[in-house]
């Protein structure tokens, strides 16, 4: 299954339970259910692999025994009153295993939100199905699944301050270059992220168990947060670190200053500590005079200058520009950086890098513990060509960094480089922001300029709300949603609810103009019904039971003349597409499941083959053809796709829609129904553990059947106005860009 798919199979799940609120805590859940899973996996490994291996957990509390178990208890009772008190105690019980300390140190702050077993068996069970961690590829996959959870939490409030780019901590640890047997830290390493690169990169120095031994025992991390840390616990055993002891639950900046010793001492500090923050009040008296402040980022400064072995250690962090001009405490700390330590390299990172959490400027410091400064290497990171910025949808890639490892060892000055040497440092008070000589001022332009062309994408916007206004206004004339259209439409994220409403006014007939002189459905009805009889006698389609009669108040809304409300099976042929228990083989029929319609596109990506002869078991009664539309039954329910291929393919948990005659009923108009419909089929699916719709209600489902010449106008209407929404939502993005061109332009005249 595709991580995304089943990270929004999960969050949907967890959207119906009263008790979780929001993204952070809906990821929260989420990571300790995976980390008992992942250790559960561990942990049959243990059994086989370590001599009288025993679990700190009671039976009970062991995932294949409540979680896997079908018949387990997964209620409100079983977690927060014994199962969560139970992993709670590991952490300061004496005696415990090490194994034991890391699941107590995860779940020390750990908390179940949800209140509904039932729901939560869905998400145990969504995550259970066919992935192991013993398993090559599906470790392979939990790493994806972790990656994804570490990009969503970049939209789930403060939680972004978590993720450094993937690109900046392989860049880093790259050039810092670990070896094997010295000691790592990141005191603040939040998910594991410069911890799990380190990692990978000494992987490559490994020839034997030895090797392995000593990799385990070099990691180490401090993180104070719970969900970060149980993240990083989690990280380190996906990156093998059997036991991740070593990562610590704590502030590194609670320890006393002169309270660490030359056993304390490392090689390596990669880190990218919270800045722009103050720590609790009480924290800077860990720390001496010179250094005490409560600005974050300098109290780890100092930290880590005075943590690194003499003459060896080495770091690479992040700190914003504010450290680099800054005074008072930050004057002190540069001054004995250039003074004790090699600073040789600063690289100055665009805007964007860390977005959306951040907009402020960052650079990485490169430095060696020993000998003073002579000069100090700076290179600017440049866009790639035709950037302005960095986003979530065009992030930094580590390929952009090729241009300074190809620098980094035969330096020279150029377009983005340049050398100052420490004179002119000590000129400026220290001061370590200086600019690229060999750039010229950036032209922002005229702020009036700018205007002008903020006011014609304005007047575009304009435009194109009044022509998405003129439709509605027929079918919604004195309404609020056109009283108040210009202020509701006014942001990109709300143009999905638009096209919702602009679908539920065309199941309405509210939509386009109906014409009296047009077939009426019920005619159409005679002639599907006549089109079935052919094709049952044809032995094209099955006979089918006869399906109930709709009651008048079963029926939603008024119809308009001419239609007719039917059940979805009157007027379409909808199969299971369902097998029982497929082997999947290396090649053969390529096998379509719900989580290859995700999308709303039909995916081949990720996809599992059957044989010939599974495919033969159901190919009689689920042939897929072009034109037909395929509907999600399990999981995340709908996502309906119109078959766009020839290509021969079996489906799985897929219903299977097939028209009777072109002739008679369009697909397109039932395509934007199921669309408009599976909203509705979510609220009301079944299934204790994991939600589906049953292939015969999809039969039974209601269905607005206009005459067959306004479905196809009905379409053409549709297909105008989410074009124009998607017009307005690109317009209404590019009207904020240039919104903030104007205030950059602004800003540079002051």
């Amino acid at each position: 299954m595709p991580l995304s798919t089943l990270i929004k199979m999960i969050q949907d799940i967890m959207r119906k339970d009263v008790g979780v609120d929001g993204d952070a805590q809906r990821i929260s859940q989420m990571v300790w259910l995976l980390f008992l899973k992942i250790f559960d996996d561990k942990e049959q490994e243990w059994k086989l692999t370590l001599k009288s291996y025993k679990s700190p957990l009671q039976s009970r509390f062991q995932w294949s025994n409540w979680a896997a178990n079908p018949e387990g208890i997964t209620g409100e009772e079983l977690m927060n009153n014994d199962l969560f008190p139970a992993l709670k105690r590991l952490a300061t019980t004496a005696g415990v295993t090490p194994q034991g300390k890391v699941v107590g140190s995860v779940f020390e702050d750990a908390y179940n939100y949800m209140k509904s077993g039932t729901l939560l068996s869905q998400v145990i069970n969504t995550i259970q199905m066919d992935v192991d961690f013993n398993s090559s590829s599906d470790r392979h996959f939990f790493n994806d699944i972790y990656e994804k959870i570490l990009s969503d939490l970049q939209s789930a409030g403060n939680a972004g301050e978590y993720y450094t780019p993937r690109a900046v901590t392989q860049f880093m640890v790259d050039i810092i270059n670990p070896q094997l047997g010295e000691t790592i830290l990141d005191p603040a390493c939040g998910t594991g992220g410069f911890l799990a690169s380190t990692i990978e990169h000494l992987k490559k120095q490994l020839k034997t168990s030895k090797d392995n031994e000593v990799l385990q025992g070099s990691i180490n991390g401090v993180e104070k947060k719970p969900l970060p840390h149980m993240l990083a616990i989690t990280n380190m055993m996906l990156h093998g670190i059997e036991v991740p002891t070593n990562i610590r639950h704590d502030n590194t900046l609670s320890r006393p200053l002169k309270d660490y010793g030359s056993k304390d001492r490392v090689d390596c500090v990669i880190t990218n500590p919270p800045f722009g923050g103050m720590e609790e009040d009480g924290i800077e008296n860990n720390f001496p005079k010179k250094y005490q402040t409560r600005e974050t980022a300098d109290l780890f400064m100092a930290l880590i200058m005075f943590l690194l072995k003499h003459n060896t250690g080495r770091a690479a962090i992040v700190l914003p520009d504010g450290f680099l001009f800054g005074e008072v405490v930050k004057t002190t700390i540069k001054k004995e950086l250039l003074e004790e330590f090699n600073l040789h390299t600063i690289v100055r990172l665009p805007n964007g890098v860390f977005s959306p959490y951040t907009g402020i400027k960052t650079n990485l410091l490169f430095f060696d513990k020993g000998t003073p400064t002579k000069q100090v290497w700076f290179f600017e990171h440049p866009y790639p060509d035709g950037y302005k910025s960095y986003s979530r949808s065009k992030p930094l890639t580590i390929e952009e960094f090729d241009i300074e490892k190809k620098w980094w060892n035969k330096r020279t000055q150029n377009e983005y480089a340049w050398t100052v040497t420490i004179k002119e440092i000590e000129d400026r008070n220290y001061n370590l922001d200086f600019k690229n000589p060999h750039v010229v001022d950036v032209v922002h332009g005229e702020p009036k300029t700018l205007y002008i062309g903020y006011r014609e994408e304005i007047a575009k916007i304009s435009l194109v709300r009044d022509n998405i206004k003129e439709e509605l206004l027929k079918a919604l004339p004195n309404h609020d949603l056109i009283k108040y259209f210009n202020e509701l439409f006014n942001i990109p994220n709300n143009v999905d609810k638009l096209k919702s409403a602009i679908l539920k006014l065309a199941m309405q007939g509210k939509l386009v103009p109906q014409y009296p002189n047009e077939q009426p459905a019920r005619e159409l009805l005679e002639e599907i019904e006549a089109e079935k009889k052919r094709l049952v006698k044809e032995g094209k389609i099955r006979k089918q039971e006869s399906l109930p009669e709709i009651k008048k108040e079963e029926i939603p809304y008024e119809l308009p003349k001419g239609w007719k409300m039917v059940r979805l099976n009157d007027v379409f042929d909808v199969r299971d597409g369902t097998h029982d228990t497929p082997k999947y083989v290396s090649e053969g029929i390529p096998l379509v499941t719900s989580k290859n319609i995700y999308t709303g596109k039909l995916d081949f990506g990720d996809i599992k083959f059957i044989s010939e002869e599974d495919h033969a078991k159901i190919k009689g009664r689920s042939k897929v053809e072009r034109g037909d539309i395929l509907f999600a039954m399990i999981g995340s329910i709908g996502n309906p796709v119109i078959v766009d291929t020839d290509e021969e393919f079996s489906i799985k948990n897929v219903a299977l829609f097939k028209y009777y005659d072109k002739q008679l009923t369009d697909n397109s108009f039932l395509h934007n129904y199921l669309v408009y419909a599976q909203e509705k089929m979510k609220n009301i699916s079944s299934g204790a553990v994991q939600s589906f719709v049953s292939l015969g209600f999809l039969r039974s489902y209601l269905f607005p059947l206009p005459p067959l010449a306004e479905q196809k106008r009905i379409v053409t209407k549709i297909d105008q106005l989410m074009a124009l929404c998607d017009k307005l939502e690109q317009n209404l993005k590019n009207s904020t860009d240039k919104q903030t061109a104007i205030l950059d332009a602004v800003l540079a005249k002051i």
